[in-house]
């Protein structure tokens, strides 16, 4: 359909036409900026990237944070038919740059404050755009923060191929781009259905139509007096596809929040636009205990979403009786999604079953499926299985593993695999039971064991490893068990220089709260650790 096969940005300028250019996209600390100078931002751009010599099929790789710099480089990349290589702002160097290797990436976008830990970059000769918070801050905030990071950022080198955001805009025009729906139009860097990490290659298609599919449950386009509040990342599908696209797309404001904390969430709620929230169950649970979570500025809040992980009893109970308190008696609606197949399934304030993910959005069908892709009757358990508009093209590079997770029905369709275990009542809603792959969510961001445990493995006088999750006070930790070669000593030393280890090579969240030293560990017939006898040992 040519509403949708076209690249992203574009599908925002057709859908926001009906909007005066003033309308608001997105609320940054108080600062904001219309759709129309928006545009013209993002064309700026663009231009700029075109004469470094990037178009189509190239990626660049965009890492930041939730500042408005990361909306108007994805964009200008879109525009320029290039896919956009997202990753997490906190990659250590050796992944960033092992990233930019294996994917021949053509240029990058980074914050300036951690450019110096890229000291492999400094000698590249790709071009690199570097990004400040303050480049959109207010001016009551600018001063103070460029005196924050001050000393991160002197000794930066400015020159042809390392420049500054703000020096990239007004220098050249753009050209137009023939960029197709089924173009790729972002990498991002998930776990998949097989539960080791993989890049997951999504189409300007998929994201537009999952835009589509979220505005109509929500009852059609808004604009700036509605926002979103935008703590969810643009590495993530949720942030990216739901936060920002489908809000801009639908008129409303990306109420923007760099770092969570659940004060500040209550403050920026209460102060800015916000209509409407998304986010993980921690986060709900940490904005009610934080104490602030009331008041008559909740009265205005449409709707609050949840998914991620599963939404505990307690948590929803806790919020609702929250919200009811102020005078808004909203549900928090629990829904279903992955990066492989963006959200696909939710509760809504009309359609609202308890202990349920809701029913599939538009242009969604759920299935359960056994062993050999053959579908279940109602109430059966199985895999959860789906086909949709805004599913993924495939895993970059790898398609043995797309042959994995994709299959077809006697009609034709193409059904994708989650991995998850489920089953769905007669009414046609869904039931989340189980992963079958083994990742852990750990503040809502995914950490697969076997990468924890790979990297462990290397250091030297350790035999072998395990990684488990253990919960405490409602929230995931993970607990490392090393096995030492005889005559090494697992004392304090010998363990902190293991944590500094894992923290030079992994993002935090990979960090284990507990380290023990075992004796031995549990083995299979064919002699690798057996990680749920472990964990059963774990939860005795």
């Amino acid at each position: 359909m040519a509403k949708f096969d076209k690249s992203m940005f574009e599908y925002v300028v057709d859908e926001t036409q009906r909007l005066q250019r003033k309308n608001k996209v997105w609320d940054f600390f108080g600062a904001s900026i219309g759709i129309g100078k928006f545009i013209d931002t993002v064309e700026s751009l663009s231009g700029y990237l075109q004469n470094l010599g990037i178009g189509k099929g190239d990626n660049v790789i965009l890492c930041l944070g939730n500042i408005p710099n990361a909306i108007v480089s994805f964009y200008a990349i879109n525009n320029t038919g290039a896919v956009a290589n997202l990753a997490h702002p906190l990659i250590p160097s050796d992944g960033l740059k092992k990233m930019s290797e294996e994917m021949n990436s053509k240029a990058f976008i980074l914050f300036d404050e951690f450019y110096n830990d890229y000291e492999w970059l400094k000698t590249s000769d790709k071009p690199v755009i570097l990004c400040s918070a303050s480049d959109f801050l207010p001016k009551a905030f600018k001063i103070p923060y460029n005196l924050y990071i001050h000393n991160k950022v002197k000794n930066i080198k400015y020159d042809s191929r390392v420049v500054k955001f703000c020096d990239t805009i007004g220098k050249f025009p753009s050209k137009k781009v023939d960029i197709k729906g089924d173009d790729i139009a972002v990498y991002m860097h998930s776990g998949g259905t097989t539960g080791v990490s993989k890049t997951v290659m999504l189409s300007n298609d998929a994201f537009n139509h999952l835009a589509d599919n979220v505005i109509e449950l929500i009852g059609g386009g808004v604009d700036d007096s509605e926002g979103m509040l935008m703590v969810l990342p643009l590495f993530h599908n949720f942030g990216l596809g739901i936060c920002m696209h489908t809000v801009i797309s639908a008129g409303g404001q990306a109420v923007m929040m760099p770092k969570f904390n659940p004060k500040g969430a209550c403050r920026l709620v209460k102060r800015a636009r916000v209509t409407y929230i998304a986010g993980v169950p921690n986060m709900y649970a940490k904005m009610v205990a934080s104490g602030k979570f009331k008041g008559k500025y909740l009265r205005k809040i449409k709707n609050c979403y949840c998914g991620g992980e599963k939404l505990s009893d307690e948590i929803k109970k806790s919020f609702e009786e929250a919200m009811a308190k102020s005078g808004n008696p909203i549900k928090l609606c629990a829904g279903y999604g992955l990066t492989e197949g963006g959200i696909c399934c939710v509760n809504t304030m009309d359609i609202h079953k308890e202990g349920t993910l809701g029913k599939p959005v538009k242009n969604n069908v759920f299935g359960v499926i056994d062993e050999n892709n053959n579908f279940l009757k109602p109430m059966q358990r199985g895999m959860i299985a789906l086909t949709c508009n805004s599913m993924m093209t495939g895993y970059y590079n790898a398609p043995e593993l797309d042959k994995e997770v994709f299959f077809y029905d006697d009609k034709g369709r193409k059904w994708l695999k989650t991995g998850d275990v489920g089953y769905m009542d007669e009414e046609g809603y869904v039931y989340f039971v189980d992963r079958l792959k083994r990742m852990i969510k750990i503040s809502g961001i995914n950490i697969f064991p076997q990468e924890v445990e790979d990297c462990v493995n290397k250091y030297d006088g350790i035999v072998r490893s395990c990684v488990i999750p253990y919960v405490e006070n409602g929230k995931n930790f993970l607990k490392l068990y090393i096995v030492l070669e005889d005559g090494v000593v697992g004392d304090d030393k010998y363990i902190d220089s293991l944590r500094a280890y894992i923290a030079q090579n992994l993002l935090k969240y990979n960090m284990p709260r507990i380290i023990e030293v075992a004796q031995s560990l549990p083995l299979t017939q064919i002699g690798k650790v057996d990680f749920k006898a472990l964990q059963e040992q774990e939860n005795r």
